[in-house]
Parts: C-alpha cells; sequence; structure tokens
C-alpha cells in the first residue's frame, strides 16, 4: 500500500471514529467562436475524470481532483506529479466522487482546504451505488502543508444514500425500480466575498419541505418523506439548498433563517439556520460575482426549464412544486406530464400533481419565515444541462470579456449531440443584478425557448450565448492568476485554456491587422 493509501485509510478511520494537442477533444472539433479567442491545453495527459482545479497563488501550481479515484494531483510547470497530494476512498456512483475542492479565503497564510466527497464505506474506492453511508456526503477540512493535505476536521455531512427502491411504510407501490441511486448530490462548495463557505447539496431524490411539499409526498399517513423520516429537514433530509457555514463548520448567526431555526428548535431547527436558499433540484454550477458580491447558479432540469438563479439570502426556488418561471407553471406540467419519462425521479410525487396556474403553484410553496420566491433570472424551456459556472475578471481575454458570466454543459456532444459540449458566455446588466439579453430580442422574456428533441440540449435561441464547443462535459471553468480561463473536461481528461489570440501583424512590422469579427456573438 503506497503512502497516500495509508494517509487515506488513517482519514477514514478517524472520521469513523467521528494537453499538447487538442487530440483528446469531444467527437466535435474543441472551436471557440469568437476568432479572437484561442484553446491550448494546459494538461494533456494523465487525469482520469477530473472535475475541478484550484490554483496555489501561481498558474504553474495548481491542484486537479479526480472524481472516481479519489485523488487530489498537483500540477507543478505543467508537469503532473507522481504522487497524489491527497487520496480519499471515495464512492463514485453515478453522480457522487470526490466533487470539489475550495482554498480558504486567506489562504496561505491560513492553509486550510475544503473538500466535498462522497465516502466509500468499504475503505476502497466503490461505484456500488449501497457502498456509502446514510451521511456520506461530507465536506472535510484538510491543511495544506506545502506538499499534501493533511486531515484536519469534519466541516459537515450530508445525504448520500438513496434506497428509494424501499416501499415506504404504509404506502405499497411507492417503490423505484430505478433505485438505489447515487445522483443529484450538487457537489460545488464556494467561499463567498464574506468569507463564508457555501455548499451546494442537489436534492439526493428527497421530497419534504426543503422540495416544498410540507407533508412530503403523501396525502395519507404517515406523512413522512422515505424510510428514513421526513419531511421536516433532520440530517437526513437537509437537502436542496445551499447551507452557509463559517469556516469551521458553525453557523453565523445572520443567516437568513437563524431565527426561524432557533424557533423550531432541535436538529431540524439548527439545519434550518444554516439554510441560504432552498427549493434547488440539483446542479454543478456555483459562482460568485467579483464585482458586485452577489451568488450565482445554474440548475438542471429534470425535462423543462433548466435555471440560472442569482441567489437571494432566504430565497425559495420553487422545487418541486415548478422549475423555471411561476408564469409558465402550465408549461412544465405539459411538458413533464406528457413526454419523455412523465415523472420526476419520485414515483411517490408525480407530475400530475403540479398545480395548473401560478397561483396555485406559488400558495403550495412551503414559505419559512423571511423566505421569497424568485424566478430564475433566465431559463431554457427545455434541459440545456448548465455546468461549471465562472466570472470574468479583467482585460485578459479582452475589455469585452471583462466582468461576463460563462457556464459548461453537464453532457458531451457525444453523448447527446446538439448543444452538448459547448460554452455559454453571458453579459451582465450595468447594475450587476441580472443577465444582459438585449443581443437577442427573442430572450426578451428570459427564456431561450428552445425546441423539442429526444436527447434534449437543443439550441434554439442559444446562438447569441454560445461562446464555444466540443468540451466535452465540463464540471469546472476557472479563470487563472493570469486571466486565461482553464476548462475543465471530465470526458476529454483534459484541462483547456482559453486565451486571447495574439494580434497578427503585417510584414513583421507593428501594424495591427484586425480579426474578422462577423462570427463574433456579443
Amino acid at each position: 500500500m503506497n503512502a497516500n493509501r495509508v494517509a487515506r485509510a488513517a482519514v477514514v478511520a478517524t472520521v469513523a471514529g467521528l494537453g499538447a494537442t487538442l487530440a483528446h477533444a469531444d467527437s466535435t472539433p474543441v472551436t471557440m467562436l469568437d476568432p479572437n479567442l484561442q484553446v491550448t491545453t494546459a494538461l494533456a495527459s494523465g487525469l482520469t475524470q477530473p472535475m475541478g482545479i484550484v490554483f496555489l497563488g501561481s498558474v504553474n501550481d495548481y491542484l486537479v481532483i479526480e472524481k472516481a479515484s479519489g485523488q487530489v494531483k498537483r500540477v507543478i510547470n505543467g508537469v503532473l506529479q507522481a504522487t497524489p497530494v491527497l487520496d480519499l476512498a471515495v464512492n463514485a456512483a453515478s453522480e457522487r466522487g470526490l466533487l470539489s475542492l475550495a482554498l480558504h479565503p486567506n489562504f496561505p497564510a491560513t492553509p486550510h482546504v475544503y473538500v466535498r466527497w462522497t465516502e466509500s464505506s468499504t475503505g476502497a474506492d466503490s461505484t456500488v451505488a449501497l457502498e456509502t453511508s446514510l451521511l456520506g456526503n461530507r465536506v472535510d477540512r484538510f491543511v495544506w502543508n506545502g506538499s499534501t493535505l493533511v486531515f484536519d476536521q469534519v466541516i459537515a455531512r450530508f445525504r448520500a444514500l438513496q434506497t428509494d427502491n424501499i416501499a415506504v411504510s404504509g404506502h405499497p407501490g411507492t417503490n423505484n425500480t430505478a433505485n438505489p441511486a447515487g445522483n443529484h448530490n450538487g457537489g460545488v462548495i464556494r467561499f463567498g466575498l464574506d468569507g463564508k463557505l457555501y455548499v451546494y447539496i442537489g436534492d439526493v431524490g428527497r421530497r419534504g419541505w426543503m422540495q416544498n411539499l410540507a407533508n412530503g409526498p403523501f396525502v395519507t399517513d404517515p406523512l413522512v418523506d422515505d424510510t428514513f423520516g421526513g419531511p421536516s429537514p433532520d440530517n437526513a433530509h437537509l437537502t436542496g439548498v445551499i447551507v452557509r457555514l463559517n469556516d469551521d463548520g458553525s453557523t453565523p448567526s445572520d443567516n437568513p433563517f437563524f431565527a426561524a431555526g432557533a424557533a423550531i428548535g432541535g436538529e431540524v431547527g439548527a439545519n434550518v439556520q444554516r439554510v441560504f436558499s432552498y427549493g434547488h433540484r440539483n446542479g454543478f454550477g456555483m459562482a460568485f460575482d467579483p464585482a458586485s458580491g452577489w451568488l450565482w447558479e445554474t440548475e438542471n432540469a429534470d425535462d423543462a426549464y433548466s435555471e440560472l438563479n442569482r441567489v437571494v439570502p432566504g430565497m425559495n426556488g420553487g422545487w418541486i412544486q415548478f422549475a423555471g418561471p411561476l408564469s409558465r407553471v402550465a408549461d412544465f406540467k405539459s411538458i413533464e406530464t406528457t413526454q419523455f419519462t412523465q415523472a420526476l425521479q419520485q414515483v411517490r410525487w408525480p407530475p400530475t400533481r403540479v398545480a395548473y396556474t401560478p397561483t396555485l403553484a406559488a400558495s403550495r410553496l412551503v414559505m419559512l419565515p423571511g423566505a421569497t420566491y424568485v424566478d430564475p433570472d433566465f431559463s431554457w424551456r427545455y434541459e440545456i444541462g448548465p455546468a461549471g459556472t465562472t466570472f470574468v475578471s479583467g482585460n485578459a481575454l479582452g475589455a469585452e470579456y471583462n466582468g461576463t458570466l460563462w457556464i459548461g454543459s453537464a453532457r458531451s456532444f457525444q453523448q447527446v449531440g446538439a448543444n452538448g459540449g459547448s460554452l455559454y458566455r453571458f453579459k451582465m446588466t450595468a447594475d450587476r443584478l441580472s443577465v444582459d439579453v438585449s443581443a437577442d430580442p427573442r430572450l426578451a422574456d428570459r427564456v431561450a425557448d428552445n425546441l423539442f428533441r429526444t436527447q434534449k440540449f437543443e439550441g434554439t435561441e442559444s446562438e447569441a450565448l454560445k461562446i464555444g464547443s466540443g468540451f466535452g462535459i465540463t464540471p469546472s471553468i476557472e479563470q487563472g492568476p493570469d486571466g486565461n480561463l482553464y476548462v475543465v473536461s471530465n470526458t476529454d481528461n483534459v484541462i483547456y485554456r482559453i486565451s486571447r489570440r495574439l494580434p497578427v501583424r503585417a510584414n513583421g512590422n507593428t501594424t495591427i491587422k484586425t480579426l474578422n469579427r462577423s462570427n463574433i456573438h456579443e
């Protein structure tokens, strides 16, 4: 057993006691639609299912995490180091695994590194859905000693196990044949400009308060969510939320539901106090606007209405009563009940129970004291699979990109065709409270009305937003210290670099040739 495996075993035991070329491209070529931008490979080999990249203060020194190996790898001067800095025993079934890593805002003076991962209950890497614990999704804090990550403390644990193949007692026929499952874990962790740690937790298939079902999915006793209880957000049912924590895992007293949770008391009340927003389905993208401090997140559709949200404190996003704008609830219901699988993952709360009118849908929301419903800032009518998300700061890519928001894709072109593997770029309004959709009058309603397609990911009305293609699944996009964008391709096993193309000089003199901008979408 190598040293890192020993270290990994020690971590598990402790917690239990408590490219040079673009040859790896997606099945369609890697392309930028702005000829002023170019793509090169920052790291072309040695990775398997990478999920994220974090820079250690220099563009020549960074960490890359791998979903299924549980390894955090270091790259120095473009060379992947032979020994991982951390090796965790992960359960990587479906959307589980080693999902995110964040540095303390005061790093390296405060050498804390936060890791979001799904533990394996076997002590070895696993892809078996049942080989994790009930609260197997976890955030741990490690200490960076300059060469390895040393376990420090558990920050938080969240629901991982999905055994909805087992019918709830008293409700025969409510079991899901597709379970046990390992999806909808969310996974992104970020520090905000306020120095607090934000953790995005998917719904993990739950159907309770945080999914806007006050009595859970049933209309008769027992009014629970599943075989583990609920529907109130005890430890096993705190899902479909973004939680906001201090850097030691404690709860900030200025959280939006701190007083509401105190009034509730107990385990449920303590969890309510941690909630920053709820009513979220699942997503892979979360980023803070460095110019305003606002938090933005992407949310994947079941079939209808992918979302881009500016998350305000105390936000209720509306799921599972609807997705997309409240005004379109009838369309949401129509799509979910007549197309695709006609299900919302869990058979115990089918889409036939979605309200027909906005007024009725709004009346069914579970509104904690101080909660506010907010429409998505932007939506796609059919699933487009938004994923890794980041903001660009500065002019390294060109002044026209300063302040823009970039979003990746949750499916590759090889998997779904159409807009799979695409990158999207949004400009922001002057007040930075919304994305600017003025370039395409069809988007005035803030919805891209893309068309029905069996594999979804259809790109109608996203033409002005799409900036690149052929990148595969992109769970993470980060801006490096050099101002360039680094795109993690989970399917290509490559880190791509997007940079400004050098101006073309005529005859070796200082005359700069203006590049053809006819294909640029701004």
